[in-house]
């Protein structure tokens, strides 16, 4: 890659800013300017964000160990700006962040994540290969190669929750009448125990996050039950009617749990997109995101459709170029093509324009351009007037909600609740591993830069990049990041047993083998000493038997038979008086 690259560092850890600008000219051929900046107040904070639009950062690092919720709102509000070229973000927690912290970095449109260590040549190598693969060597890692399934999830994001499903935003290209499974808030509690959903809905209109379509996906509450072959009918609908009866029952348990937690409902009605370059906003000014209604701050309109679409808003702020500026994308023919737009495709919605820096009178425009809802003023944007504006529709949505109030509860989740990020899950197939990327398989249509998420072998995210590979399936090849040094001991671990594997097994059939020949022999000796332990017994029966029975006298020999016999007293012969 030639040309320097420009690096940023916003964080107050010098020590671990230095290592890796060591490990970069290490082991990358990159030219780097790197240079770091730390900033403790919200304002400052936000204002950051200047700093990376207007210099162009080819990699913008965001230390989340301090005020990360400071710092979150300022990646959240880099990954959307509508920027000719968007940095890499790169998100940094330590042993003391809370997960909750990791997580919502990455939801918010982070590309990569990991938890400040010693060794950051993991940190080197997921960057370089996002911004020019090929200006890093290999790693030189143990490189296994295998064939395991296992389940990941791709984050989305819950916007709102009802009696019959979830309304989310995600980059997964779904389509109605998808069938997904994911990973969500309500299983863990055991509300609605099924992962499977319906889709429905899909649109790329009206979105709060940085995502590209919105769904609703409507519960199955409780798991399908598809019978298995030879079942009796009498079963199957004894099984079916309890699945009736169970979904029922859960489903008066959300909608206990939806008049509950009304409290938990946060909607931002009012919706204003600000079309500026200078960014006012964002210049020394409160967290947008603490204002009661959404604003979304944008240097052009790159794609009008597509820009009013995805936010709908009610009031637009657009600001001319001034005449000294370097390129012209915010022009009079730009704003004529705006209310073009809006005439043909926004007539019931009618957004408010609001024009700054603009010469031409408001009665002209509004004739010239057709467009009734519009103003012009000659001087800058006005945050303090935006932020008026947007309260009175604010109020005067509010009332008009108050007569079309619907009875079906919903609850807006504020984007910090855990409740709000879900998991669609999907299987993969991994085909190659190292303890900081792999190769992996699967039939999921990810989007490449999506990161998914997997609890096996180890806890783990994966940046989603192309593979270079050719195979029959679907691959992709991933980065490995978000892992704590347990985890990464444990991947080692991993990917060592994966090359024992045909030892391994070998072993185990030789053990196998001798532990059965050992068996054989076990039971040959233990038939043996039965066997002789019955002939004994059956001798000893004989023996005993020959014992039990009268013996005749024996014959007398000669010599006894030719001897006197000796006198016995006969007691029929009466005894000879002495």
């Amino acid at each position: 890659m030639e040309g320097k690259l420009l690096f940023y560092y916003f964080g107050d850890d010098e020590a671990y800013f230095r290592a890796i600008v060591g490990e970069f000219k290490r082991h990358t051929k990159f030219v780097i300017d790197f240079q770091r900046f730390y900033e403790s107040d919200e304002k400052k904070i936000q204002s950051l964000f200047l700093k990376v639009y207007k210099n162009k950062a080819a990699c913008v690092f965001i230390d989340l160990s301090k005020n990360s919720q400071d710092y979150i709102h300022l990646a959240r509000i880099l990954a959307r700006a509508n920027m000719e070229h968007n940095p890499v973000l790169v998100g940094l927690v330590d042993y003391l962040s809370p997960p909750e912290v990791l997580k919502e970095s990455l939801i918010t449109g982070i590309n990569l994540a990991y938890i400040k260590s010693p060794e950051t040549f993991d940190v080197v190598f997921g960057v370089s290969k996002i911004i020019s693969p090929t200006e890093i060597a290999e790693h030189g890692f143990a490189n296994a190669d295998l064939k395991d399934d296992f389940e990941a999830g791709l984050p989305v994001k819950i916007g709102f929750i009802y009696e019959t499903g979830l309304h989310i935003e995600t980059d997964y290209p779904l389509k109605d009448g998808d069938q997904i499974r994911m990973n969500h808030h309500w299983t863990k509690k055991k509300v609605v125990p099924s992962r499977e959903f319906f889709i429905q809905k899909v649109s790329p209109k009206n979105l709060f996050y940085h995502f590209k379509l919105s769904a609703d996906a409507e519960f199955h509450f409780m798991d399908q039950y598809l019978p298995p072959d030879g079942v009796a009918p009498k079963d199957v609908e004894e099984r079916k009617e309890y699945r009736l009866h169970q979904v029922k029952h859960h489903k008066k348990m959300l909608a206990n749990w939806l008049s509950s937690n009304t409290t938990l409902s946060l909607e931002k009605k009012a919706k204003v997109l600000i079309v500026d370059p200078e960014f006012h906003f964002y210049h020394d000014q409160p967290r947008t995101d603490k204002n009661a209604y959404t604003i979304r701050c944008i240097p052009f309109l790159k794609d009008i459709n597509f820009e009013l679409d995805r936010l709908e808003p009610q009031v637009i702020a657009y600001s001319l170029d001034k005449p000294d500026a370097k390129e012209s994308k915010n022009t009079v023919d730009q704003l004529k093509t705006l209310t073009q737009t809006l005439n043909e495709r926004y007539q019931d919605k009618s957004p408010f324009v609001i024009v700054f820096n603009s010469k031409i009178p408001s009665k002209e425009v509004k004739e010239t351009f057709n467009y009734t809802n519009i103003m012009t003023t000659e001087s800058e944007i006005s945050v303090e007037l935006l932020v008026r504006m947007a309260e009175i529709f604010d109020k005067k949505l509010e009332q008009g909600l108050a007569k079309t109030k619907s009875n079906i509860p919903k609850i807006f989740l504020r984007k910090t609740h855990n409740a709000s990020i879900a998991e669609i899950t999907f299987n993969v197939t991994l085909t190659k591993i190292s303890e900081i990327d792999m190769v992996f398989q699967t039939e999921a249509p990810l989007p490449i830069g999506s990161n998914i998420h997997f609890t096996t072998p180890i806890e783990m995210f994966v940046n989603v990049q192309p593979s270079k590979g050719q195979s029959k399936a679907p691959e992709f090849y991933g980065l490995i990041h978000s892992v704590g040094e347990e985890d990464k001991k444990q991947l080692r671990r991993f990917v060592n047993s994966v090359f024992f594997r045909d030892h391994d097994a070998q072993l185990q059939a030789e053990t196998d083998e001798y532990l059965k020949l050992n068996v054989a022999k076990k039971v040959e000796r233990e038939e043996a000493a039965k066997k002789a332990l019955e002939e004994a017994q059956k001798a000893a029966a004989g023996d005993g038997e020959k014992e039990s029975k009268p013996q005749a006298a024996p014959a007398p020999t000669k010599d006894e038979a030719q001897k006197p016999s000796e006198a016995i007293p006969n007691a029929e012969t009466p005894p000879k008086n002495t």
